[in-house]
């Protein structure tokens, strides 16, 4: 009962690690990704949670938080040639049976390239929320490098949001590269299930006596008793 009870715990602590280290999605800082919009204000992102996250369907990658209320450059809506919902009301953060002003938005990574380029600028562009936008928009720019429009759309970036080179995740060949602290905690995990593993093979080498392992007097005997075969007892008293 002990066994089953310690390997269900077990289980449980790596299942909630590999969990934890999935669901941790980064920013362009490389620390843990904060909400875009909060209290008093609209819920945003893809999946409608508050962060810049999407999947697989997200064709937009709405990964860039920007504070639409501000008034330091083009208003988004304008200059991307879209309606209007820069200004509307949507459920808020806190309470999604009310309504509250778009205000910081998770917005298309590309659309906010074009936004750049169409406002004629980093410099004339609204505010935006380094914090909460996601370390994946770096990655995908760094993929288009190409591209004079991504190009500065990720310089924009780094200038607004005063990153070094550190922080830039993607590899030379535009593929991302697994933070350190992830590999340490699969590594983790790794060691904690080799252990539990061992473990295992070891209660159970000494419930049947042992590999090699040499027998007392006691189990000898009831061993001499049952033509050199350990009976029941004898694997009771091991």
């Amino acid at each position: 009962m002990r066994e089953i009870i310690f390997i269900r715990r077990t289980l449980l602590l790596f299942t909630l690690l590999i969990l934890s280290t999935s669901n941790a999605y980064q920013n362009v800082y490389g620390n843990e990704l904060q909400p875009c919009s909060t209290e008093g204000m609209a819920l945003t992102g893809y999946t409608r949670n508050g962060y810049c996250i999407d999947q697989n369907d997200d064709e937009g990658s709405h990964h860039v938080c920007i504070d639409l209320a501000s008034t330091s450059g083009g208003n988004f809506c304008s200059v991307t040639g879209q309606s209007d919902w820069c200004s509307d009301s949507m459920s808020c953060v806190e309470d999604t049976s009310r309504y509250c002003p778009v205000q910081n938005w998770c917005v298309c990574q590309w659309a906010f390239a074009s936004y750049i380029e169409n406002a004629g600028g980093c410099d004339q562009i609204q505010d935006i929320v380094c914090e909460s936008i996601n370390q994946q928009t770096i990655v995908a720019y760094q993929k288009q490098l190409s591209s004079t429009k991504y190009r500065n759309a990720l310089k924009c970036l780094v200038n607004r949001c005063s990153l070094d080179s550190s922080v830039l995740v993607a590899s030379s060949d535009g593929t991302a590269s697994f933070s350190s602290n992830s590999i340490a905690e699969w590594l983790l995990g790794g060691a904690v299930m080799v252990s539990l593993a061992f473990w295992l093979t070891q209660r159970r080498r000494r419930r049947r006596g042992g590999y090699g392992t040499v027998p007392d007097n006691k189990t000898k005997n009831l061993m001499d008793s049952n033509d050199g075969k350990p009976n029941s007892v004898s694997r009771t008293m091991s």
